[in-house]
């Protein structure tokens, strides 16, 4: 058994070239799959970590519960551990320069619950008399609170018109002079210390929380958030808590970011959704490194089949043949596998380390390697599995052969004379050249299968891993559904005139002012469109079925005008917009649809009153619906009731004819398209700071969204490049050692006669029936590859649209004739050079 090991030792380094392929092929492999796992688990492990953050670590939270209530649900074996909030009320901060949050909302929290929050000065609470507040008070109420201040505040409940406001309700200046804190208690509370925003306070939150200590739940207004042992079963075993304590369905909620992070979300669809995008993507690679190895060891096993038939004849046994194949396996899959395992590894911290230095100014976190031994230990027994059946089938097959017939090498090639019959078109279109090619393919049809197979999943490993590109920079680049560059809004009547002169700035290429009006209409359900009947029924289960949220978008004359001319309206009329993007969940499942929202364009809308949504007795003259959306505006797409255009002198004529009520709550905006808008922003902001207008520009946001877009698409051009390099290794490693076997074959045509021009047509013919035969089969196969990933993928896109690579599609075709042309230019251009008569003599190669 020894002297086999070192003749295969001797067999590897006789043929290095090949050898080294076979190993690039191993270590790309190994390389991609335990990327995949390492890249995957550093990820998920940061994301998580981000989300935890940002969300906190609760699972779930329950609203309005007692103690008694927070009791059971702490006792429940589930529970791993809980905390609690309860709010004391609302202060006014009158020192506040944002409009919308007025006051200090005071609230006190167990010991576990202030340790979630993230402490940047100070200490915590440690008694009722102590408070933390966040940083969010001085960078946007621009108040200096320092560690050591001491706060006096009147805390009280807010009520509106005689009527508690909800605890999280936002507040709007229209409500200025009606509402008020009243039942209030003057309490002292010394800062003790500084938090980031706490997760817990609302974006649209009326006020800035602040937080005390206390061990005992409030009367009124107390959450429970809690975590439980096992995050696979969240959303069932708060679903039986909440039944168990008669709690409402609003009074529960889930922490779905941080939950999604532990492959948990209450969306049948979504889960099905990433099993599915997983599981094709992990079959694609799984079989190309399987027919990337298997090929390596095919090939290997017929250069050496010869060699088989010499050690039978002296004695070699099945087994000691088998051993020896296995030999072979062992030391070139032990090399590429270590070498895999490295390159992973580093190229996982190189990529990481990109990352961190492309989204530095806009991610706080630090993306870490993570090592998770389940993604290293999979990857490596399923490498060990490939690389024995690889070998193992192929030296099974080999031998069989008796060893008269190995020595002959003539097993490889029975086939009858009828069947190396070719079309005469072949001959005609390509010469004797065409039909000598196309002749040893059919007699050496193994050959030709491992290299076509080659290409093939080539083809379909590249187009698909690219439509997986396509898919993901669609889903995420539909984040960016704003055509304008800067909004401008205010809701106070005396600034009318300040924001019309906004838009006479010369920089702005475009800008529309114009008065946004709420109504409610009453819509005939048969009349919706399929698809927004379902959106409307699932998001809107606990109102009436056939009211719609009408959003008046009252424009001025001259831009109303130019709009008509666009549709074809007049100006007296009311153009809708008939068309909408929304998401909506049905029977636990996750839609999204980019579609229209009646199936009927000649529906009548019937205004509703405010004091009486029932009576809904005054039709809303000359409307007119259109798919065409005025430029600036197609983020309304996403608002979920219709949205309507009328001008501002058909709006004054309907209110004073009394068709409909003057707007209780108008607000005023201006959308600004400019060319210079970072310059315009930055001004406006300085400008205009002192009117409480809220200035924006989405443009400045999607810098940084438009930098992780980026940051994912060097993940995915590198992760199509390494299943590209596998492909190009295993065609060029099957291309070149199928010719060289032919050796003999090419040298005794040349004795024959044939001249080096017709044996240069003879290789392009082939070259060319190569490519022709994989594209024919991996084409086909790739657009059904493109169906499943476009199937799996409908839960996260806005649209159904089929998107296709056309690009990786031309990419592929000509990179197959390159790579063949390549492969067999290199591979033949050494035998041309060979003598002929060594050539035929010749045993080794």
């Amino acid at each position: 058994m020894k002297i086999l090991n070192r003749l295969t030792i001797k067999h590897l380094f006789m043929n290095k070239k090949r050898t080294i392929v076979t190993i690039i092929g191993i270590t790309l492999s190994m390389a991609l799959m335990l990327g995949c796992g390492l890249l995957a688990s550093s990820f998920i492990e940061e994301l998580r970590n981000e989300a935890i953050e940002s969300n906190g670590s609760y699972h779930a939270v329950f609203k309005n519960v007692d103690e008694d209530m927070a009791k059971t649900i702490q006792n429940n074996i589930n529970v791993e551990t809980s905390y609690f909030i309860s709010s004391l009320g609302y202060a006014n901060f009158n020192d506040t320069e944002n409009i919308s949050k007025p006051y200090y909302h005071v609230v006190s929290g167990n010991q576990k619950m202030l340790e979630t929050f993230h402490l940047m000065e100070g200490r915590l609470p440690k008694n009722e008399n102590e408070i933390i507040i966040s940083d969010h008070i001085r960078y946007n109420a621009y108040k200096d609170i320092k560690v050591g201040d001491t706060l006096t505040l009147d805390v009280g409940t807010r009520m509106l018109d005689g009527e508690p406001i909800y605890i999280n309700e936002a507040y709007t200046s229209n409500a200025l002079e009606t509402e008020k804190i009243v039942n209030t208690k003057t309490m002292t509370y010394q800062v003790v210390g500084i938090i980031a925003r706490p997760y817990i306070e609302d974006y649209s939150a009326p006020g800035y929380t602040v937080f005390t200590y206390s061990d005992h739940f409030n009367e009124i207004a107390n959450i429970l958030y809690v975590e439980f042992f096992d995050t696979r079963k969240v959303y069932e075993i708060g679903n039986d808590i909440q039944e168990t304590l008669g709690l409402e369905l609003q009074d529960i909620d889930y922490n779905y970011r941080v939950l999604y992070y532990y492959g948990t979300t209450k969306y049948n669809n979504v889960n099905q959704s990433i099993l599915s995008v997983l599981s094709i993507a992990l079959s694609l690679l799984s079989i190309g490194c399987i027919i990337v190895i298997y090929n390596s060891f095919a090939i290997s096993t017929m250069e050496r089949k010869k060699q088989f038939g010499l050690y039978s004849s002296i004695g070699a046994t099945r087994k000691q043949i088998l051993h020896t194949v296995f030999f072979e396996a062992f030391l070139v899959g032990i090399i590429g596998i270590i070498l895999g395992i490295i390159g992973s590894f580093v190229g996982i911290y190189i990529v990481l380390e990109i990352l961190n230095y492309l989204l530095q100014d806009i991610w706080e976190y630090h993306f870490t390697l993570v090592i998770n031994w389940i993604y290293i230990l999979v990857p490596i027994i399923f490498m060990i599995l490939v690389i024995f059946f690889s070998a193992f089938i192929p030296a099974r097959r080999a031998s069989k052969v008796s060893p008269i017939e190995a020595i002959r090498e003539n097993d490889d090639i029975k086939m009858p004379r009828k069947k190396l019959k070719t079309p005469k078109f072949i001959t005609k279109i390509f010469g004797i050249e065409g039909e000598l090619a196309l002749k040893n393919m059919k007699r050496n049809k193994k050959k030709y299968r491992i290299t076509v197979l080659s290409l093939f999943i080539s083809i379909v490993l590249f187009i698909s891993f690219s439509a997986y590109m396509t898919y993901a920079l669609n889903t995420m680049q539909s984040i960016d559904n704003f055509d304008y560059d800067i909004v401008i809004t205010g809701d106070d009547d005396t600034r009318v005139s300040t924001l019309q002169d906004i838009t006479k700035d010369p920089r702005i290429t475009k800008a529309y002012f114009f008065e946004n009006g709420s109504f409610v209409v009453k819509v005939q359900p048969d009349v919706y469109a399929s698809e927004y009947r379902k959106y409307r029924q699932s998001y809107y289960m606990n109102e009436p079925f056939d009211f719609v949220n009408l959003n008046f978008i009252i424009l001025e004359d001259a831009d109303f005008q130019e709009y008509a001319n666009k549709v074809s309206a007049k100006m007296d009329d009311f153009i809708v917009v008939n068309e909408g993007q929304f998401v909506f969940y049905d029977d636990s499942n996750r839609f999204s649809y980019h579609k229209e929202l009646f199936q009927t364009k000649n529906s009548s809308l019937m205004l509703c009153q405010y004091d009486d949504i029932e009576k809904c007795d005054v039709e809303l003259p000359n409307v007119v619906y259109t798919n065409e959306v005025l430029p600036t505006f197609h983020s309304l797409l996403y608002s979920s009731g219709i949205n309507g255009f009328i001008s501002r002198s058909r709006y004054q004529e309907l209110i004073s004819n009394q068709v409909i009520t003057k707007n209780l709550y108008p607000y005023y905006t201006v959308q600004i398209q400019s060319l210079e808008y970072e310059d315009l922003y930055r001004d406006l902001k300085d400008e205009y700071k002192k009117f409480n207008f809220i200035i924006f520009s989405p443009k400045e946001e999607l810098k940084e969204q438009k930098n992780i877009i980026l940051a994912i698409k060097i993940l995915l051009y590198g992760f199509i490049t390494l299943v590209s390099l596998i492909g190009v290794t295993s065609v060029f490693n099957t291309i070149h050692t199928s010719i060289n076997l032919r050796r003999k074959e090419f040298a005794m045509l040349r004795s024959m006669g044939l001249a080096p021009n017709g044996f240069n047509k003879m290789i392009l013919f082939e070259s060319l029936f190569f490519g022709f035969k994989s594209l024919l089969y991996g084409l086909p196969v790739s657009f059904i590859v493109i169906c499943f990933i476009r199937s799996s993928m409908m839960s996260f896109t806005n649209d159904g649209k089929f998107l296709v690579p056309w690009g990786a599609v031309i990419f592929s075709i000509i990179g197959v004739f390159f790579i063949v042309l390549l492969a067999m230019w290199y591979s033949v251009y050494k035998i041309k050079k060979e003598n002929i008569l060594n050539a035929i003599r010749d045993e080794n190669i």
